[in-house]
């Protein structure tokens, strides 16, 4: 497992897509900042928590390159016949699945840092405010990271799960596309329609990158915890359970 975990790592680094989503991260972070600098509040209060926060964790500054590189790193080896390679080597498919559920969870991870990096430094630039980051809360800065993270890796493993249930890029593309850019409109309206509240929607990890903003962690870590079970251990556990059902060609 280690070995396999290790070339999969090694992968990742030298992985084309992987980088270009790096720089997608970026100038997804420049784009939203250079924004958020043209409003009129910003320009007359400089650069408060929320402004810094918001240019961060956009549904697709981090959400799309995390969607594009999962699904092509998941689904290259179904491809490629890399799967049956693997397998066919006797590394076991709850190993080789946990590996790539890892490794895309760690790219995640990376985008997430990515984004904190630029970000912090892309706002200094456009509003030479270095006094008000200094300002922020390290212990609540620290938290609003942690459940990014949380949220992004739990992201990764249901786009690693779609990829395995359907072995197809372009399928699981098109399916994980509708649903970052509709899933949470869809169901939000059905919800509010029923319950008048959030109740299912929330609990989308891609819903969550920026509500936690707005949220103390006392509201939002309950919630982070759940989405962390249901996507990265429940989600993982049927996604294995598939992977052994099913044939490798």
């Amino acid at each position: 497992m280690t070995n396999l975990l290790r070339s999969q790592i090694y992968k990742l680094f030298h992985n084309t897509i992987f980088w270009a989503g790096a720089g997608l991260t970026i100038c997804s972070v420049l784009f939203y900042a250079v924004f958020e600098s043209m409003k009129a509040e910003t320009v007359a209060n400089g650069m408060p928590l929320f402004q810094y926060y918001s240019i961060l964790f956009q549904n697709y500054s981090t959400g799309l390159p995390v969607l594009i590189f999962c699904v092509v790193f998941a689904s290259d080896d179904f491809m490629s016949g890399a799967v049956h390679y693997y397998i066919s080597k006797g590394i076991s498919r709850t190993q080789y699945y946990l590996s790539k559920m890892t490794t895309c969870a760690f790219a995640a991870t990376l985008y997430v840092v990515i984004a904190g990096i630029s970000g912090t430094i892309i706002s200094q630039i456009l509003w030479h405010n270095l006094d008000g980051l200094l300002q922020i809360n390290t212990l609540q800065l620290l938290f609003f990271f942690f459940s990014q993270i949380i949220l992004h890796a739990s992201y990764a493993s249901f786009l690693v799960f779609t990829c395995f249930l359907f072995r197809s890029s372009v399928i699981s593309s098109v399916v994980n596309m509708f649903l970052l850019i509709f899933g949470f409109y869809i169901v939000h309206r059905i919800e509010d329609a029923i319950w008048h509240s959030y109740v299912i929607s929330m609990y989308w990890p891609v819903a969550m990158f920026q509500r936690v903003q707005v949220m103390t962690v006392a509201e939002w870590f309950p919630v982070v915890a759940a989405i962390f079970v249901i996507y990265g251990v429940l989600l993982t556990c049927i996604g294995i359970i598939i992977m052994k059902k099913r044939d490798i060609k």
